[in-house]
Parts: C-alpha cells; structure tokens; sequence
C-alpha cells in the first residue's frame, strides 16, 4: 500500500509546475462539484496551488468565474503559466493569500479549498472558516476537500501513515478532525451540510453560509 505524500513547491528554474495527485482526483472532485456549486458567480479557490485544479474547473464550468489564490509566489507563478497555456479566460489572475489572514475580498458565490487543511497549520483552516463565513452570501456553499479524521469511523492505514508522515515532517500538520472543523465553523455562522464521501479515503465537506 502506498501511503500518499503531501506535495511541497520546491526551488527550480521551471514556472509551471505539476503536481500528480491533480490529475488522480480531480474528475472526481469535478463530479462532485456539479451538484454543489452555483451555476453562475464567483468561486473563490484557497490554496491553488500548481493551477492544474483551477483551469480544468474551469473548462468544465465556464459560466463561473474562478479567482485563484496561493500564499507561496511560486505557486502563483505556476498558476498563471497554467491559465496563460490552457487560455483560461474565465480564470482570473492568481492573487497571493495566506488562508490564515483578512481576505482583501469581500463577497464570493462559492469558496473551494482542496487539500490544503492537512499541510498547514490550523490557524489557516480556522482563517478559512472566518473569512468564508465573512465572505459567502446566505446558503453559499464552503467545499473541503482532503483526508480527515472522523469521531467513531475507524481510520484508514494510509491515512494512518500518511497522518503519521505529515506530522513528522512538520509537527503544525496532520489529518484534522471532521468535529473540530465543525465546531469552529459553527463559531463563524457556518452550518456542515453534507459529508461527501470520496475515492481514496478522502472526504468533500460542504459548509453553507
């Protein structure tokens, strides 16, 4: 069994990077996706990382509009490269964002943040909630996608190894727990709606305004 590995930008001549795991899950996330997002307005991605995610969403929604973000220039630079080659018009340029801090936003249609949660430290997950919350308008939807830990559900061994991996390499990481996320949402005036069950022991967590 391969236990996953998170994936960390590293200094090097290239601008657009790649990041394998994109490729594995996000038709999956896309699927997903078309049932939780509205059909037109402005979805608001936390955590963009290479940009791969983004340009592919927006193909498959081209009557939303996607605002990236990242807090590492690297990945902003790569995002950009991503929506320069794949002419994503619909793909606004990458905006530097560190979850944990006061958007400079103020209104989003959808807020979406794929594996971020476990390979930061928790201020940026309680950052994502408050801002989210600030941001969306009433019903709008906050998509979490990742690995977590759930109260009475058994975890999975790699997600066990790869738990045990992450906070090796960095003691602020982990796999965070679905009723710690839920508390400190509810904090904020977001309610958990939905606990979409995903391919490779990863779960969708669909918070609404």
């Amino acid at each position: 069994m391969t236990t996953p590995q998170p994936f960390v930008f590293e200094r090097g001549p290239e601008v657009k990077r790649h990041a394998p795991a994109t490729v594995r899950n996000r038709d999956v996330i896309a699927q997903a996706l078309a049932k939780l997002l509205p059909e037109r307005g402005l979805v608001l991605e936390i955590a963009s990382g290479t940009g791969e995610h983004v340009v592919h969403f927006a193909k498959l929604f081209p009557a939303l509009t996607w605002q990236p973000t990242d807090p590492d220039p690297i990945a902003v630079a790569s995002i950009d490269a991503w929506r320069a080659d794949e002419n994503a018009a619909n793909v606004l340029p990458a905006m530097l964002l560190d979850a944990a801090s006061d958007w400079p936003m103020t209104q989003a249609n959808a807020v979406l943040c794929i594996n971020m949660v476990h390979i930061s430290p928790w201020a940026a997950t309680v950052g994502l909630l408050r801002n989210a919350a600030r941001t969306l308008g009433p019903s709008a939807p906050l998509c979490i996608y990742g690995p977590f830990r759930q109260r009475d559900v058994p975890l999975a061994q790699s997600n066990a190894a790869f738990d045990a991996s992450l906070r090796q390499q960095n003691p602020e990481w982990g796999l965070r727990s679905v009723e710690d996320i839920n508390q400190t949402a509810s904090e904020n005036g977001l309610r958990l709606d939905q606990i979409v069950e995903m391919p490779a022991n990863n779960l969708l967590l669909l918070f609404r305004a």
